[in-house]
């Protein structure tokens, strides 16, 4: 039998982590979600909680990967430092939409670079929404391929969630946020 590959054992890692938390985890991003989808119906809604619900989902998840039980008020967490919360999410969007704008080509570059900022948040929670951009974006040097290879990874199961109207995606999307904190970890820590 031929050896896992890294980006598999993130996922195998992160169903491990999961496993008998699945409905939890579908609660809490179906809270998620549903926050998101509201404060999408005006632009600077969305702008103003992108940042601090990231960063409290981004709690929830490592609090459920580490076999805790469920706190949905976890979400919430990322308000407790706004300002700082509310630059990260602000810029990391900016910085995303105008390399999009460019071609798109670098909007992904861009948001490969800058994606384990809500983690770095979690991990010190006194840092700033700037420092944490740039922390993200020094950490994943080198790194940019190997999580958007993990990424293409789900690409498979998002297109069967969309068979389920969605549905599926309150299933995915905590699975996904799970590898990624395994790869996470593994970069930032060398273990997961």
């Amino acid at each position: 039998m031929a050896e896992k590959t890294q980006n598999q054992l993130y996922m195998i890692k992160a169903k491990e982590q999961l496993s008998g938390m699945w409905l939890s985890a579908a609660v809490g991003t179906l809270i998620f979600a549903a926050l998101m989808w509201v404060a999408g119906l005006t632009y600077v809604g969305e702008l103003l909680i992108t940042g601090p619900l990231s960063v409290g989902f981004a709690m929830f998840i490592i609090a459920l990967t580490g076999y805790k039980r469920a706190d949905y008020n976890t979400i919430f967490e990322g308000f407790k430092n706004f300002g700082q919360t509310l630059i990260a999410g602000l810029l990391l969007t900016i910085f995303v939409c105008i390399g999009t704008m460019l071609l798109i080509v670098p909007g992904i570059i861009i948001g490969l670079g800058l994606s384990m900022t809500f983690f770095i948040m979690v991990d010190n929670p006194q840092i700033s929404g700037v420092d944490a951009l740039q922390e993200s974006w020094n950490l994943m040097k080198g790194h940019k391929w190997e999580l958007f290879c993990l990424e293409l990874r789900f690409l498979g199961w998002a297109l069967l969630c969309i068979l389920t109207c969605g549905i599926g995606f309150l299933f995915l999307t905590p699975y996904m946020w799970a590898a990624q904190l395994n790869f996470y970890r593994n970069i930032r820590y060398g273990s997961y």
